[in-house]
């Protein structure tokens, strides 16, 4: 979750540096549930999932963004979260700005055009668009909360994208908010 135009290319650094770090030899789907954000977040991965930390600005803010995920299949499953400062969590229009930025880095990495209107928190959205090996399509579900922010995504290489298990895998996401 980068925010701000300058830093875009930050979120998409971290995407594929934590794809790097888990990709290679993966099992079959071993559905394993884990709690998250000190039991906030309850997810179902597909396999053992590794987490990266990161402080990311926001308008003036520093968040403290955690991702957890797992590499199956050339596929990428994650969960992202982090609480939010009592300023942005008690401003409906900072929450909103913040939900619309997260939601435009995705579209803005994927180089595809945002819907108008954009999908609300907590409805499911799917992005087919480019990255540098190619065609790659994302689905995920953001939803934001007086205390946090919820990322739940899967992106694969568009020709091996993994439907069912991606339904699987944002269906169980249990999240603030939700």
């Amino acid at each position: 979750m980068v925010f701000g135009s300058g830093l875009m290319a930050l979120r998409a650094l971290v995407v594929v540096a934590f794809a790097g770090l888990l990709a290679g030899c993966s099992p079959d789907y071993n559905w394993r549930e884990v709690t998250l954000a000190d039991g906030l977040v309850m997810a179902a991965f597909p396999d053992k999932p590794r987490v990266q930390k990161k402080t990311l600005p926001f308008e003036g803010h520093a968040l403290e963004f955690s991702l957890t995920g797992t590499v199956l299949n050339d596929a990428v499953f994650a969960v992202g979260h982090a609480p939010l400062p009592p300023a942005i969590g008690q401003d409906a229009d900072l929450r909103e700005r913040l939900y619309q930025q997260t939601l435009l880095s995705f579209y803005g990495n994927f180089g595809v055009q945002p819907p108008n209107p954009l999908p609300r928190p907590g409805q499911q959205f799917d992005i087919a668009g480019q990255g540098p090996g190619g065609p790659l399509r994302l689905q995920g579900v953001v939803w934001v909360h007086a205390s946090s922010i919820t990322e739940a995504l899967v992106t694969a290489p568009a020709d091996r994208f993994p439907t069912e298990p991606a339904m699987q895998f944002l269906s169980a996401v249990k999240a603030p908010g939700r």
